[in-house]
């Protein structure tokens, strides 16, 4: 990087390599990394389309420094939201339009696991608190609950941290800010203990970066979760069963709440619990 720009691009498949992405700032000179939502092939077109629209239209792009909206997806259907609620006979659901993030961390508090289908699903391969299954970090056993019981899938596979930006540096040495979930960092030694479902065997976690400017409702759950617990954290893996798509209408998300072992679903402002669960 000597005598070139500071910043560093990566994109193509390589790129969803999150380990070697969290020590390239470490083994280079440059300061600074920047990895797309979706770096492979699924982002080519993107990228297409923001170059053909500067070779256009130049100039016509604000280049405000704020990291790429990975929300681009479908949103929740509100006609089949409402049949849902409608005829969800057996299950407590609940319209909670300024709560729905205080309640729902006080259920991960208590360690229920959530399904969260908030607004336009993420582009990418990665669950960014949109279309996300959430648990609380603190339980040593969680790890092995979701995979048993939700995702159906090998005890060893590692979940994400999501955490509030403010702390990052609290808990990861070399923190980077990480907005996509796209590279690795070492948890410090003495956080491992406070959140042991999201610490990989080797003393890392593959972050998620949560700010209020990127994410509003997400943050305001982790600030929420933060007050209860003292830690702001959330354990985040996509909402989806192995070998399944990421949700994305509220029929595959019901589906998958139906059939696994999710004590609740939120879906916007409204909660939804198992009789068991209410």
């Amino acid at each position: 990087s000597r005598g070139l720009s500071k910043n560093l691009v990566v994109c193509g498949g390589c790129a969803l390599n999150s380990a070697f992405n969290g020590q390239l700032l470490q083994r280079t000179e440059y300061q600074r990394l920047y990895i797309p939502p979706a770096p492979a092939d699924d982002g080519t077109a993107v990228g297409a389309a923001v170059l053909a629209c500067d070779n256009v239209f130049p100039g016509s792009r604000k280049t405000d420094g704020q990291p790429m909206n990975p929300y681009l997806g479908s949103e929740a259907s509100a006609d089949t939201l409402a049949r849902l609620i409608r005829y969800s006979r057996g299950m407590e659901v609940r319209h909670l339009p300024a709560r729905c993030h205080v309640e729902t961390a006080r259920m991960l508090s208590e360690g229920k696991l959530v399904g969260w289908m908030q607004g336009r699903a993420e582009f990418g391969p990665r669950a960014l608190g949109n279309r996300s299954i959430l648990a609380d970090p603190r339980r040593r056993d969680m790890k092995e609950k979701i995979n048993g019981s939700v995702k159906f899938r090998e005890e060893f596979r590692p979940f994400a941290p999501s955490i509030l930006d403010e702390f990052g540096d609290r808990y990861f040495e070399n923190y980077e800010f990480t907005p996509y979930m796209e590279r690795t960092l070492r948890f410090r030694a003495e956080m491992r203990d406070r959140v042991p479902a999201v610490v990989h065997v080797d003393g890392t976690g593959r972050l998620q970066t949560v700010r209020k400017d990127w994410n509003k409702r997400f943050h305001d759950l982790l600030i929420e979760f933060d007050k209860l617990t003292g830690v702001p954290i959330l354990l985040n893996t996509s909402f989806n069963v192995m070998g399944k798509p990421i949700v994305h209408s509220v029929e595959d998300a019901v589906s998958v709440f139906l059939t696994t072992g999710l004590d609740a679903l939120v879906i916007g402002d409204f909660l939804i619990a198992k009789p068991d669960h209410a």
